[in-house]
C-alpha cells in the first residue's frame, strides 16, 4: 500500500497547554501515538502557512513527547500566525486589505520559522496522489486545501470529521459568522475528500442532513471511525490535589450546550430537599463565563461545593477519574463525549445525558438522564452517593463489560483500514 501521510499541524499551529490534552488536539495526537507504533508505512507532516507547503516531521512520541503520548517535535517558537485563507462571502474592504496583510503575515511566519528551525531539517513534502489523513478542524484543514488548490496540489484526502454542532446555530435568522464560517470550511473539506470518517454514528447521520438541507456540498462515501473509551497512563508527574472526600466529576463542562446549569440545579435541589450535596470538582480551561456563572447569588448556597481544577495534565486527569463517585457530563449535544468514555474505561460510573452520540459512547453501561431536567440528575447523583448497593452495582457492570470498550489502537486500524478499502466519489 502506498505511504499515509498523517497531519499534526493541529498541534503544530494550536501550540501551547490549552491545546495539550482536550478536544480536538487530543484526538489528533492519540491517533498519531497509535499510528506510530503501527506497521504501516505512516509518515508525519506539517502544514506551514510560511510556505504554503507540508514539511515530513518526526513526532515525539510517549515519554519524549510533552504530552506523554505525542507531539510534532517542533518548537514552538515556529508557531506561526493565522490568517483564514477564503471566507464564506465577500466583503469590499477586507478583500481589498487582504493581499497587504497575508504578504505581512507570511513573512512573520517565515521569520519565526527559521529563527527557530535549522535550514533543511525538515523535508518539504508534494502531497499530489498521496493518502492524505487528517483529524484536525475543519478551518485549519480548508486553509491548507485551498492553499494547494493555488499549485494544483491534490491529495487523496481523507479527513475525519468531529461534529456539525454549529451548523444547528446556522439555521436561526440570526445567523453567526462562527456558524457561516464552520459551514464554509466544512463545504471545503466534504468537497475534497475521497471518503469522509466521522467520530460516531451520530455525526455521520447529522452530515447527510446537512448536506440534504443544503448547508453542505454533496458528500463523498461517509465511514463512522468511533473515538474509543481509553485513557492511556503517562510518565507525568500529577499536578493536582485530589479530594480526599467523595466528589462527582465534571470534564469540560460549561455553561450553554455543555450544560453546567443542569448540574449546578440538581445540586440546589438537593441542598432545597434537604439532601446531602456532594463535592463537585470541574477540571478544565479556565473559562470566564463560568466563574461568573458561578457567582450568581442564587448560587451561593451550593458555590463551596464546587472545586475548579484547571488544565489537568492526562495522569492527573486520570487520576481524577479514578478518584470519582462518577462522571457527569449533561451536555445537550455532543459529536462523541470522551470524559464519558474515559470514565468508564477507568471503572467509573458515568451520569449521562440522553443525547444519541453520548448513548453510543455509555451503551447500557452508563445511567442517563434528560439534561432538561435537573431533578432527574439529581435523584441519579443521590444514588451514587448515598446508596452503596447502587454505586457498587455500577462499579461491578462496567469492570464486567470493559472488554467491549474501544481503544485508541482500534481507532488507528479503523482508520487504516479506511483508507486501504480506497473509494471515488460517488
Amino acid at each position: 500500500m502506498s505511504p499515509i501521510y498523517y497531519d499534526l499541524s493541529e498541534q503544530f499551529l494550536s501550540s501551547g497547554v490549552k491545546f495539550k490534552y482536550y478536544g480536538i488536539a487530543r484526538t489528533v495526537m492519540e491517533v498519531g501515538y497509535e499510528l506510530a507504533r503501527s506497521p504501516a508505512d505512516v509518515r508525519f507532516v506539517v502544514f506551514s502557512p510560511a510556505h504554503d507547503r507540508f514539511f515530513e516531521v518526526e513526532p515525539n512520541i510517549g515519554s519524549a513527547s510533552e504530552t506523554g503520548v505525542c507531539d510534532p517535535n517542533i518548537p514552538v517558537e515556529a508557531k506561526p500566525m493565522r490568517l483564514r485563507y477564503s471566507f464564506p462571502e465577500p466583503h469590499w474592504l477586507r478583500d481589498a486589505l487582504y493581499p497587504l496583510v497575508s504578504t505581512i503575515m507570511k513573512r512573520i511566519c517565515l521569520r519565526r520559522w527559521r529563527r527557530a528551525i535549522p535550514e533543511g531539517s525538515l523535508r518539504e513534502v508534494d502531497l499530489s496522489g498521496q493518502i492524505f489523513v487528517s483529524l484536525g478542524r475543519p478551518k485549519m484543514m480548508a486553509d491548507y486545501l485551498v492553499a494547494l488548490d493555488k499549485q494544483n496540489i491534490r491529495p487523496r484526502f481523507y479527513p475525519l470529521i468531529h461534529d456539525m454542532i454549529p451548523l444547528h446555530e446556522f439555521a436561526h435568522p440570526r445567523q453567526s459568522m462562527f456558524a457561516r464560517n464552520f459551514a464554509h470550511d466544512n463545504g471545503i473539506v466534504i468537497s475534497h475528500a475521497e471518503k469522509v470518517m466521522t467520530n460516531s454514528r451520530f455525526t455521520k447521520s447529522e452530515i447527510e442532513k446537512f448536506s440534504a438541507s443544503g448547508h453542505l456540498p454533496d458528500i463523498p462515501p461517509i465511514v463512522p471511525v468511533p473515538l474509543p473509551h481509553e485513557l492511556r497512563p503517562t510518565d507525568e508527574a500529577v499536578d493536582v490535589d485530589v479530594p480526599d472526600t467523595p466528589y462527582f466529576l465534571g470534564v469540560g463542562v460549561m455553561t450553554g450546550r455543555k450544560n453546567l446549569e443542569c448540574i449546578l440545579q440538581a445540586m440546589l435541589h438537593l441542598h432545597d430537599t434537604g439532601r446531602p450535596v456532594p463535592l463537585f470538582v470541574l477540571a478544565g480551561a479556565h473559562r470566564k463565563r463560568t466563574v461568573s456563572h458561578l457567582d450568581k447569588p442564587e448560587l451561593a448556597p451550593i458555590k463551596d461545593k464546587v472545586r475548579l481544577i484547571l488544565n489537568p495534565n492526562q495522569a492527573s486527569l486520570r487520576l481524577l477519574y479514578q478518584k470519582a463517585r462518577a462522571l457527569i457530563i449533561p451536555s445537550h449535544m455532543e459529536g462523541f463525549g470522551l470524559p464519558l468514555g474515559e470514565a468508564l474505561w477507568l471503572g467509573t460510573p458515568g451520569l449521562s445525558a440522553t443525547a444519541p452520540a453520548l448513548r453510543e459512547v455509555g451503551k447500557d453501561l452508563a445511567e442517563y438522564f434528560d439534561p432538561n431536567d435537573p431533578k432527574a440528575l439529581a435523584a441519579l447523583i443521590d444514588k451514587m452517593h448515598t446508596d452503596p448497593a447502587a454505586y457498587a452495582a455500577a462499579k461491578d457492570k462496567i469492570l464486567r463489560n470493559h472488554s467491549s470498550l474501544r481503544t485508541w489502537n482500534n481507532v488507528a486500524t479503523d482508520i487504516i483500514a479506511t483508507v486501504s478499502a480506497g473509494s471515488t466519489k460517488a
